[in-house]
């Protein structure tokens, strides 16, 4: 079987994260709300997408 060490990764930080909030998904969510923030500018916001480079926007 393919092992992925990203996926792992990503699986170890996912797990440490949800028992540091002891598997309660409010807190997991105030977690996460309160580091989006603090950290703003990390955030991707996809509400309005941006045209693609050399495209102009015609959203009006």
């Amino acid at each position: 079987m393919y092992r992925d060490e990203v996926i792992e990764e990503v699986w170890r930080i996912r797990d440490e994260h949800v028992k540091a909030h002891h598997y309660d998904l409010d807190e997991i969510v105030e977690d996460l709300r309160r580091r989006q923030a603090e950290n703003p500018s990390r955030v991707v916001d996809r509400r309005q997408p941006r045209p693609a480079e050399g495209q102009q926007d015609h959203s009006g």
